[in-house]
């Protein structure tokens, strides 16, 4: 039985550029800034419903947080 190995050297390894390490955090920056808007878009179409549709879903009250008192 042969059993044949290879020995990486540092050439071989991925190293990403300069560009890529900027990019990662401009794009997770860029995601987060969205989802954030899409989040308060969905809570005001939520809170712009009828409070028997809002109650029926279980979206809290505006004044819940004074009936837990």
């Amino acid at each position: 039985m042969t059993m044949i190995t290879y020995q990486e050297s540092d050439r071989s390894r991925f190293r990403p550029s300069s560009f890529a390490s900027f990019l990662r955090p401009a794009l997770f920056l860029i995601l987060k800034v969205r989802n954030e808007r899409r989040r308060r878009q969905t809570e005001k179409v939520l809170e712009g419903l009828p409070a028997e549709i809002r109650k029926d879903i279980g979206w809290p009250t505006t004044n819940a947080a004074t009936d837990r008192r």
